[in-house]
């Protein structure tokens, strides 16, 4: 009798556990946590990872809590692939995906085929939501098409550069970059004073930048990944480029502030989707931010925490089966988030706004608001 009760009472444990995973709603995400781009999407997670604890708090979504299961890309393509493969075997209800551009690329046709929605803060014009995208495929994050036109208005107008220069990494991201910069001027009517490119793994920028000098370009727009901007910070001021200097996004993410030796980056400027810490009604959020990660709050986690309550929402309203979800978050249009104004109605390309950061003292400052 003893042995059955015992049997019983771990069958009835068993079965609560049970019920309670059923009741849990997967949130998938898939992300860099190792290797090099782990840094800069350590806030991702970090936005996720609040966004669900807030939702939770409340009572989850139609009283069952969201589970948090991510699975690491390796900071590598295929290993994006494999990882967005092996979240899908979990049947989440939607995935958080990678910010790196190249790699939502080669996970296209899988977002397409099984039809998860799957949010994604990389920017490339490539993705043209607006256009021929994918329909469960949300982008969280400005469009590129947008960002790179900001820089360069931002150094022609606000900086009264004349000679502008880029700096870009050579792959999808920085292909993307230079034409929207040489959009942009050409509106003005100026073209590239210099274009130069590197490979991603290029740690000697040396060659690249001393062109740039004999060029005398008064202003430089870099694009590239949070090491590529290590390194080009570094170089820049050893070989004394007295140029203006703006760094694509990841460039100033608190994260790759960190990086930056003895004030190297000082005075530069970043574009970013918004400054959370600088706007009043979003302060008391970053500085919970700050509170539970112990590092300042950016746009990239509040634009990632804002896709996690757009996806309550659209739960709580629609169901879990996945094109009830994309039709409700389809709907969306001008949400207001904390990273991010949102549209995803009539083919929205998600995100509309950009901001210029200044560093200093090794933090980023407003230094300019375009819509």
């Amino acid at each position: 009798m003893k042995l059955l009760t015992v049997l019983s009472a771990a069958a009835l444990a068993l079965g609560a556990v049970s019920a309670q995973a059923q009741s849990d709603i997967t949130l998938g995400m898939v992300v860099g946590t190792t290797g090099a781009f782990a840094g800069g999407e350590a806030p991702l997670v970090n936005g996720v990872k609040l966004a669900v604890e807030d939702v939770n708090a409340k009572g989850g979504v139609g009283g069952r809590k969201l589970k948090l299961v991510i699975e690491d890309t390796g900071s590598e393509q295929t290993g994006a692939v494999n990882a967005y493969n092996r979240i899908l075997a979990q049947k989440p209800v939607a995935i958080m995906d990678t910010t790196v551009s190249g790699f939502v690329l080669s996970q296209l046709g899988a977002i397409e085929d099984e039809g998860v929605p799957t949010f994604t803060g990389a920017a490339t014009a490539q993705i043209a939501l607006d256009k021929k995208g994918v329909a469960n495929l949300f982008r969280v994050r400005t469009s590129d098409s947008l960002v790179p036109g900001a820089a360069t208005r931002f150094a022609a107008r606000n900086l009264q550069a004349k000679r502008i220069g880029v700096l870009r990494v050579n792959n999808e991201y920085g292909a993307g970059w230079r034409s929207a910069i040489e959009g942009a001027l050409a509106e003005m009517g100026m073209k590239p004073a210099i274009v130069e490119s590197y490979e991603g793994a290029d740690r000697d920028l040396t060659p690249q930048l001393l062109r740039i000098k004999e060029a005398n370009v008064d202003a430089l727009i870099v694009a590239g990944d949070p090491p590529n901007h290590v390194v080009a910070v570094q170089q820049i001021r050893q070989l004394g480029l007295n140029a203006k200097v703006i760094m694509s996004n990841s460039g100033v993410l608190p994260t790759t502030l960190r990086l930056y030796q003895g004030g190297a980056a000082d005075g530069f400027y970043g574009t970013v989707d918004s400054l959370p810490a600088a706007n009043p009604a979003h302060k008391a959020w970053a500085d919970r931010y700050k509170a539970a990660f112990n590092v300042d709050a950016d746009y990239s986690a509040a634009e990632y925490y804002d896709g996690v309550m757009m996806l309550a929402d659209a739960i709580a309203k629609a169901g879990e089966k996945p094109a009830d979800i994309v039709k409700a978050l389809r709907a969306l249009k001008d949400r207001a988030g904390v990273g991010n104004t949102y549209t995803y109605a009539d083919k929205g390309d998600g995100g509309q706004t950009v901001a210029i950061g200044e560093i200093k003292g090794g933090r980023l400052e407003l230094a300019a608001q375009v819509k």
